[in-house]
This record gives C-alpha cells, structure tokens and sequence, in this order.
C-alpha cells in the first residue's frame, strides 16, 4: 500500500503547491503532464493487478494468432479492442505493450478531463485516485477505454450536440458495448426535472430493487451471451450495503453544495448523475456486475467537487457581514470556508480509498511490479 500513498501524497500534494491557489495554464499544463507520465508508467509496470489481468493476457496471445477477418467474425459488436491486440503483435510487441498502450490512451483522455473541465486540477488527480478510476482503469481495460470516449464527448453533452456526441459513443462502444447503454444519459443528466419526478423515479426503482429477481430472471435469456459467462464469478455475486454507502454520502454532498455550481447545465448534469449513481449502486447488492454501468455517472464527480470547493475559492470577500472587502478579517473568514469545504472533500476521498483498499476493490491492492513476479499464473490462464 506504500506506493499507492506515495503516488497519492507527491501527486496531489505537487498540484496543490503548484496550481492549488493561483493556476495558470502553462503550470496546469505541465502538471497533468508530469502527472499523466508518472501514472502511464505505474499502470503500465503492474503485475498480476486487476481481476483480468491474465484473462486480458490469454486473451492477447489469442487474437495474436487470429487474422483481422477472424477477429471481425469472432468479436461482431466489439472487434476494436481485439484488433488493437492483433495490430501490437503485428508491430513485434507484446502484452505489456498492449497494457502501455491502453494506459496512455486511457489517462490522456482523463488528464484533458481535468484540464478542460476541473477548476483544481490537482484535487481532480487526487480524485482520480481515492475514487477508485485508476483502480478501475487498471482492471477493466476495455471498459476504461470506452468510459474514456465517454470523457471525450462530454463537451458535446454539455452543449447538447448529439452528432459528435453519439459518433465518439458509436465508436467507444465498439471496445466495450456498456458505452451503447449509457448514451441513454445524453437525454436524462441535461434535462431539469421537477421534484415530483424525482420523486416518482426512486419510487419506481426502490420498486424494481424489491422484485429485482424475478424481473432479472425473465430478463436474463436476453442478455448477450458474453454476460452469461460471468454467472458464479465474482462479478456475479451480490454485493453488500457497504458500497451504496460512498455513492448516498456523494449523491448528498453533491446536493447540498449543487447551488455553488455557477452554471445551471452544470448543475442539472453533476446532481442527475449523482441520482442515477446512487440507484444504480443500490442495484450493485444484487449483482456486483452492475457496476459497470455505474461508473459512467459518477466520473463527472472529478468535475464537480473540484468546481465546488474552487467556488469557495473564487469568493473568499463575498460575506455580505464584511463591510470592508480587503479586511484581514473577512479573508480570514473566506479562507477558512475555503479550507473547511476542501478538506470535508478531501476527507471523502481518503475514507472511499481506505475502504476500496480494506475490500481489495478490482484486485489492484496492494500493488505488484513487473519487477516482482511472486504470483504465479492461474493455470486456467496459463
């Protein structure tokens, strides 16, 4: 656990002193670039992290044998990331250049996150890591590679345009299908509803989570074929109530602080995916494999806690009982707000890393190098 807390401690801690009270675009820039170097090489010389890591390897060494018109055959609906297997061995690379590849790709998409849309970067990256999407990143590659398609057209769901936006969907779904059932959210986080329709939805889904399992049985023959191979496995099993706990705690901070969120389509979208996080992680003690639906929600949390605490941040002189703006006192009063909410955010993320590590969360703790390969390969992998 040691070098996750390194990694942790140097990077936020490196962003704060640099970009934390006055962040220039040049600093930012060079920031989330030493950052996007320093986790590309972590992720890239892990060892037997992640669930899949030697079902991903096996996995590789098949489509390296197989021909493009093969894998177009073998894998119809999401032929991209087995063709990105087939086009490393083809260059005379292997595995763990594919595990580069994919963490490159993966972490500059999140990185251009942060900078486009994060008001503290570094509290992004700090985030990015106690939040459990690097965990996340490191286990489900091609899921990650389509949550990070799903980052790239956020721009396009903020300014609602359904071209762009549905073209790069249409073109993560093709490495991981989840994406083609989340781009049901270009509809639902934009559009305000009233509190009666709020209402009337977790009415109707604390409804389905009572019947859920008659209503997953007579669902269950229609779900693709590659879902049925997950039934005994871990991803199978019913989770407990201990991970709806982070996703109700985040739904009511986001809540309570949605009105520091300065633009109301920001706003709307930040406090909707909160909900739908939250529902959908109550699903997540039924089957763990829900889950993977959950995390396209909630990564907008790396926009929306940083603008939060940055708002505090923007207005240290607007306490209307300050009659002198440029008093010692009312900067005192500002900064201490600043501070307060920061750190309650901080908190959050320490406490959800704790308890993801406590849990083992995606096999990625502790974490294990290239450079110490004691953990012998499943033979069912070998």
């Amino acid at each position: 656990m040691a070098v996750y807390y390194l990694l942790l401690i140097s990077l936020a801690g490196l962003g704060f002193f640099l970009t934390g009270n006055r962040k220039t675009q040049k600093k930012t820039a060079a920031y989330l670039a030493v950052c996007l170097f320093v986790l590309t090489v972590f992720a890239t010389l892990r060892y037997a992290i992640g669930f899949d890591y030697f079902s991903y390897r096996s996995l590789f060494d098949r489509n390296a044998s197989m021909t493009a018109k093969e894998i177009l055959q073998a894998y119809p609906y999401e032929p991209l990331f087995h063709l990105a297997c087939r086009a490393i061995y083809l260059c005379g690379l292997g595995y763990q250049a594919l595990i580069g590849a994919v963490s490159l790709f993966v972490l500059s998409a999140g990185m251009w996150f942060l900078y486009r849309h994060a008001a503290l970067p570094w509290m992004g990256v700090y985030l990015y890591i106690t939040l459990q999407f690097l965990a996340y990143d490191m286990n489900l590659m091609r899921q990650a590679i389509a949550v990070s398609f799903f980052l790239l057209a956020y721009p396009y769901l903020l300014g609602q345009k359904p071209v762009p936006f549905f073209l790069l969907v249409a073109v993560g779904g093709l490495f991981h299908n989840s994406l083609w059932f989340a781009s049901v959210l270009y509809f639902l986080l934009p559009k305000k509803h009233s509190l009666k329709w709020y209402g009337c939805l977790v009415v109707a889904a604390l409804a389905a989570y009572l019947n859920f399992d008659r209503m997953f049985a007579c669902a269950k023959p229609l779900l693709p074929d590659k879902y049925a191979a997950y039934e005994y496995s871990y991803f199978w099993n019913a989770s407990t109530f201990s991970y709806v706990v982070p996703a109700g705690l985040y739904m009511v901070l986001i809540f309570l602080f949605r009105k520091r969120i300065a633009s109301e389509t920001r706003r709307t979208i930040y406090c909707s995916s909160a909900l739908y996080h939250f529902l959908i992680s109550l699903f997540i003690t039924k089957h763990f494999i829900l889950e993977r639906f959950a995390v396209y929600p909630f990564i907008f949390s790396l926009a929306a806690i940083p603008e939060i605490i940055a708002s505090y941040q923007n207005d240290f002189y607007q306490d209307a009982s300050c009659q002198d703006k440029n008093s010692s006192s009312c900067k005192t009063a500002g900064k201490r707000a600043y501070y307060l909410v920061m750190l309650l955010f901080v908190l959050y993320g320490g406490a959800y890393f704790l308890f993801a590590a406590s849990k083992g969360f995606h096999h990625v703790y502790p974490y294990t190098s290239l450079f110490d390969k004691s953990i012998s390969v499943p033979a069912a992998a070998s």
